[in-house]
């Protein structure tokens, strides 16, 4: 066997060594980033699943501010109208109008 033989069967062995190498190389990335996606998706679709949660949660809070400012509004009204009564109640058991000291 002459030289140029053996340098061709090394330069193959190498070859076909170093496309081994690169082959998993590309596997073991390729496997990586499918892992990393999958992983990813799953975060997603848990937090896309908090946000729906947090959303109805803020649907129902603004619910009961609706509510409890509707209900703040109507005793704003009557207490209005007590305080009327009370004054004209007043005005009409005092004949001179003047304004009765509360101790």
């Amino acid at each position: 066997m002459d030289w140029v033989t053996a340098l061709a069967i090394v330069s193959i062995a190498a070859g076909a060594t170093i496309s081994v190498v690169v082959l998993v190389a590309v596997g073991s990335i390729r496997r990586s980033l499918n892992e990393g996606a999958v992983k990813q998706a799953q975060q997603l679709r848990r937090l896309a699943e908090s946000v729906a949660a947090l959303n109805l949660q803020q649907q129902s809070a603004q619910a009961r501010i609706d509510a409890l400012s509707d209900a703040n509004r109507r005793l704003t009204d009557e207490l209005a109208a007590l305080g009327e009564r009370l004054a004209d109640g007043d005005a009409a058991r005092r004949p001179g109008g003047s304004a009765r000291l509360l101790h």
